[in-house]
């Protein structure tokens, strides 16, 4: 690939870099805390991408110069290798342009500019078989004073599948997730959750009771109680709550527990 090309390839994906990351796109794909260096690396690709730029466009004009022809035959052919190739020729005369591969480099930038994929949803969630890991306490700590008590949907799982609902019970909880529709018949208010980025996202579910269908990916913020059911001490368990109330809300701004 020419350098000039090149060179424009590191600022598009330098800038798609910065476009999600200076907004809040790019919440959709890893943490917050890589911002930073989400930052540095397009601010870095831009800076390298145009001083790149810079040194081919100065360079062909220097080849320019050099080729006209008052400057003879003589230094015309110093331009070529010891063989009297053009040192982008092949020996041959056929002139390599480079891996044409490297322009699947932009297909991603294109993906950014044209169409920011979303979040993981429903689709990813109901194809996570396992839906909680054994916590590292021994004993879930007593729930936050007050009623209802907010706390995410791995939260709930946890204390309901593995701490047998003891600190639930009793309790009002609120939470915020999306709609994953349960093969079985209703659906389940779900949560993606991140180590890293949306590679590695694991999902947490549980099933609603008393509340008519919606559609898949809708974001709900409900209160509700913990049901007793649904299984326990296995990471596929998935706990029951019994809705009190439901709320259609917009996607958080980090969609991600």
């Amino acid at each position: 690939m020419r350098r000039d090309v090149q060179a424009i390839v590191l600022i598009l994906v330098g800038g798609a870099i910065l476009r999600i990351t200076i907004g809040d796109t790019y919440l959709n794909y890893v943490k917050e805390v890589m911002k930073p260096w989400l930052l540095l690396s397009g601010g870095a690709l831009v800076v390298l991408g145009v001083l790149a730029l810079i040194d081919s466009l100065r360079k062909g004009r220097a080849a320019d110069d050099e080729e006209t022809p008052h400057d003879g035959p003589h230094e015309h052919a110093g331009a070529q290798g010891h063989d009297g190739a053009h040192e982008d020729d092949d020996g041959h005369g056929h002139g390599h342009g480079g891996p044409r591969a490297a322009w699947l480099l932009l297909l991603p930038v294109l993906a950014i500019f044209l169409i920011a994929p979303p979040a993981l949803g429903a689709y990813a969630a109901a194809r996570d078989v396992a839906n909680s890991a054994p916590p590292q306490a021994a004993k879930a700590p007593p729930l936050p004073p007050g009623d209802p008590a907010q706390v995410t949907v791995a939260e709930y799982v946890g204390r309901a599948v593995w701490d047998d609902g003891l600190t639930l019970e009793g309790r009002t909880v609120e939470m915020t997730g999306f709609v994953t529709p349960d093969p079985e018949g209703g659906w389940w208010i779900t949560r993606m959750a991140v180590a890293c980025c949306a590679a590695d996202a694991i999902a947490s579910k549980v099933k609603v009771l008393n509340t008519p269908d919606l559609p898949a990916d809708t974001w709900v913020t409900m209160t509700g109680r913990w049901v007793p059911g649904g299984g326990t001490k296995n990471d596929t368990a998935i706990p029951l709550i019994e809705v009190i109330d439901l709320v259609e809300v917009p996607q958080p701004k980090n969609p991600y527990e």
